[in-house]
């Protein structure tokens, strides 16, 4: 589970909520779930392998990572609330929220949304560097 940002705490009920999503994503349940979300990725495209939404790698169950662009149905995702990135990027995007409590005013599907097109442009301009 990730720590509170420098200079905050979190509320008990936060505390709680973080261990439960961090008990989740170490079960099975989770990884069943992945699996299952593979095969609705090759579906809904065609038979194509996932890739990173921001720079086009290859994503597999092995190096990837699933970002939940919502927590709404936590531990019953429909295949729309997951997007895959590469550990790299999906680190990145999540800096990028914690950096600035403006993204955590607007829903998460948004910020997330937003998050990985700026990503994308800047790899887009070669301003990545």
């Amino acid at each position: 589970m990730r720590d509170p940002r420098p200079g905050l705490r979190w509320s008990g009920g936060r505390v709680q909520r973080r261990a439960q999503y961090g008990g989740y994503i170490d079960s099975p349940e989770w990884f069943r779930r992945r699996e299952r979300w593979v095969e609705q990725y090759r579906a809904a495209h065609a038979g194509q392998e996932p890739a990173c939404v921001v720079c086009d790698a290859p994503w597999t169950l092995r190096n990837g990572d699933l970002h939940h662009r919502t927590y709404a149905r936590l531990e019953a995702e429909a295949w729309q609330d997951l997007i895959p990135m590469c550990r790299d990027h999906h680190a990145t995007l999540h800096a990028v929220m914690e950096r600035n409590p403006a993204w955590r005013k607007i829903p998460r599907e948004q910020a997330t949304d937003l998050i990985a097109a700026y990503l994308r442009s800047k790899i887009a301009t070669g301003s990545d560097r």
